[in-house]
Order: structure tokens, then C-alpha cells, then sequence
């Protein structure tokens, strides 16, 4: 009696040793978390929600499983104070799964991917722990933020005027294009009398514009030698909120607008949209902008010239840069040749207190300080 007692011990303890160890090769490996976004794209200060779940699709119960993990830091947890930091402990039964659902917000641009995590599985009495390497594979694209016109506004004010000026002189005010709804202050001169007798209602007659006007807008990522020495995330993420401005600025004002940039895309999507007019176009530059990343894949100087083979005679180009060269300078003289007014936003003297804004064909901004011969010629002579 007393050696079956003793047996039973023996095995009780090589048992109590030996299942961690299968727990380790057998269960532990075929953990797995899965993650699920409320969205792909999101602009900063908006929510998302993580779904983030932990699978035990074994016959075998985990007594402790911990999941520490930080978030990209494009997301904030939400009401955290800017805190990061998510932590799950849980423990699963067989074929079992436990769900944690984290409140995030978008707090700046870029793709935030998490892409591996570390799971921390316990055994029962706490006494040996294994580390494991998981694959969650999430990804979102936060936006740049949509800002108001700032110091751009003269720039701003100077395209609006070129549009509506050429508009004025090209348009054919005989292109009717629908009917909408009276609303108060339509001249009674524009009133469809025959869609408000089918309909019941007032409608008002449009008409479109037939003047076609397309604007490219141009990101230069190169920069100097001394700015990489003090590069500062924050410049790329000026840069793309001051093309959202431009763009939303001119799609509203019914202009073709397109985009192309020197720097790679995170997503290894193409970095060049042609131009498009309406608010679809504005969010696909928005989505473009928020997966660009801060490499260059040629100089400003190959953008320029890569977009004089892609402009018109008549188009406007407006270059957002921080950064100038001669050679460059010369690249945007052969855009003008082309007979494409050339207008330059350099946040680079922005940055520094000057006004940053210099016009192809309008002379100078308003508020611009007077500059040396040299000074004119670094700047294609604008």
C-alpha cells in the first residue's frame, strides 16, 4: 500500500515537472492573436477601434496568458493622456478565445503598423514562464490634419485668382449642365420652368464651367546636408498638410488637381495621381499623403523635370518645398518654358520668419522682404 502511495508521489511529481514543458513545445506555440481595425484610414483626433483577440484553438486549457504591448505611435489610447501602452491578462480554456477591445485615437500622420508583439504564457502554479513572438499584422494610414489657411493665404488668394481671371475670359456661359433646388437669392432669370412644373417645386438651372483648369501640386522631400543633421519628423507632416490645404482649396474651386512627390510611399504604392476634380480626388491625396514616408527616391530637381513631361501648356504648378539648389532652379526654368505659370511655397523661410511664398508670373508676396541678386537666383529668379 504504502509503495503504491509512494509511486503515485513519484508520479505526481515527474508530472507536475514535465507538463510545463509539454505545455512549452506543444500548446504555447499554437497561440495566436488576431487584430481587427474599425478602419483602414483615419485623420488625426479621430477614433478607431482595436479588436484585439487571443486564440487557443488547442484541446488543452493556458492558465496565464499576458499580452504587453505598445502602440505605433500614430495612436494614443484613448483618454490615456497620450498613453500607449495596452496590457491583456487573460487565461483560455480549450479552444477558447478572449477579446480585449481598445478605444484609440489618431493622434499624427503616417502608417501605423504593428506588426509583432510579445506573449507571455504562464504555468499553473506561476513557475515557469515562456515568451513567445507573435504576428498580429495591423496597419492603419493616419492622415495629415486638415488646417485652415495660414500663412499660405496670399499664395491661396493668387491661385483663386488665376482661376477665376481665366475662367472669366474662357468660360461659355451657354454650358447647362442641370437643375437643383431654389434657394434664396437664385435670380428669378435662372428658374427652369419646366423642371418646376414636372417636379412641383422651384428648380434653378446650372451650369458648369468650360474653361478647364488643372494645377499640379508638387512635394519635395530632398533635403540639405545641414538639415539632415537636425531633421525633425515634424517637417513631413507640414509639408502634407499644407498640399490637403492647397487641394481642398482648389477642388472647391471646381480646379483639376494633381499630385507628385519625390518620396517613396510606405505602402510601395505609386506616388504620382493625375489630375481629377471633386472631393473624391481630395481624399485620395489625403490617403496618398498619409503613407508617404520621409526617403527620397530622386531630387527636386528629377521631380521638376518629370513633371514637365507631364504638364500642359496653361497648367499651373505650385511647388511645396523646403529646400533649394541651382540645380532645381534651373529645372523650374525649363517648367516655365513651357509656358505653365510656376508658383513656390518655401516653408523653408517660413520656418525661419520670412513670408515663404514666391509667384511665377505676380511678382512678389505680399509681406515678402527685399532679397539679394543671389537670394532671387536660388529661387528660380521668382
Amino acid at each position: 500500500m504504502w509503495l503504491l502511495l509512494w509511486l503515485g508521489f513519484v508520479m505526481l511529481l515527474v508530472g507536475l515537472w514535465m507538463a510545463p514543458n509539454y505545455w512549452e513545445r506543444r500548446i504555447y506555440p499554437r497561440i495566436r492573436v488576431e487584430v481587427r481595425v474599425s478602419r483602414d484610414y483615419a485623420d488625426p483626433g479621430e477614433e478607431l477601434e482595436l479588436r484585439i483577440k487571443v486564440v487557443n484553438p488547442t484541446r488543452l486549457p493556458c492558465p496565464k496568458i499576458r499580452l504587453d504591448f505598445v502602440l505605433p505611435d500614430e495612436l494614443a489610447v484613448l483618454g490615456g493622456g497620450g498613453d500607449r501602452r495596452v496590457r491583456l491578462d487573460t487565461y483560455l480554456l480549450a479552444r477558447q478565445s478572449a477579446e480585449l477591445i481598445v478605444s484609440a485615437v489618431a493622434v499624427r500622420r503616417g502608417v501605423a503598423r504593428w506588426n509583432q508583439a510579445v506573449l507571455e504564457c504562464f504555468d499553473l502554479f506561476g513557475l515557469q514562464r515562456s515568451i513567445l513572438t507573435v504576428y498580429p499584422q495591423m496597419q492603419v494610414v493616419v492622415r495629415p490634419a486638415r488646417v485652415a489657411a495660414g500663412s499660405g493665404r496670399g499664395l491661396l488668394n493668387g491661385l483663386m485668382g488665376d482661376i477665376r481671371v481665366r475662367r472669366f475670359i474662357q468660360e461659355d456661359p451657354s454650358l447647362f449642365t442641370g437643375v437643383r433646388p431654389y434657394a434664396g437669392g437664385d435670380p428669378m432669370k435662372s428658374i427652369s420652368w419646366f423642371a418646376t412644373a414636372r417636379t412641383g417645386g422651384l428648380m434653378v438651372k446650372q451650369f458648369g464651367h468650360t474653361a478647364d483648369v488643372r494645377v499640379w501640386l508638387l512635394l519635395n522631400g530632398q533635403m540639405g546636408t545641414e538639415q539632415w543633421a537636425v531633421a525633425y519628423r515634424d517637417r513631413l507632416d507640414r509639408l502634407c498638410e499644407v498640399v490637403l490645404q492647397l487641394a481642398v482649396q482648389l477642388t472647391g474651386e471646381q480646379a483639376e488637381v494633381g499630385f507628385m512627390t519625390n518620396l517613396s510611399d510606405s505602402l510601395g504604392g505609386t506616388t504620382e495621381l493625375l489630375p481629377a476634380a471633386g472631393l473624391v480626388q481630395t481624399e485620395r491625396l489625403a490617403n496618398r499623403l498619409g503613407s508617404l514616408s520621409r526617403y527620397t527616391a530622386g531630387s527636386q530637381a528629377d521631380l521638376l523635370r518629370t513633371v514637365s513631361r507631364a504638364v500642359r501648356p496653361g497648367d499651373t504648378v505650385v511647388l511645396v518645398t523646403d529646400y533649394r539648389d541651382a540645380e532645381s532652379t534651373r529645372s523650374l526654368g525649363i517648367v516655365r518654358r513651357l509656358g505653365c505659370p510656376v508658383h513656390v511655397m518655401d516653408l523653408g523661410q517660413e520656418r525661419d520668419g520670412g513670408a515663404g511664398i514666391r509667384r511665377g508670373h505676380t511678382g512678389e508676396a505680399e509681406g515678402e522682404h527685399p532679397r539679394t541678386r543671389e537670394e532671387a537666383l536660388a529661387n528660380g529668379g521668382q
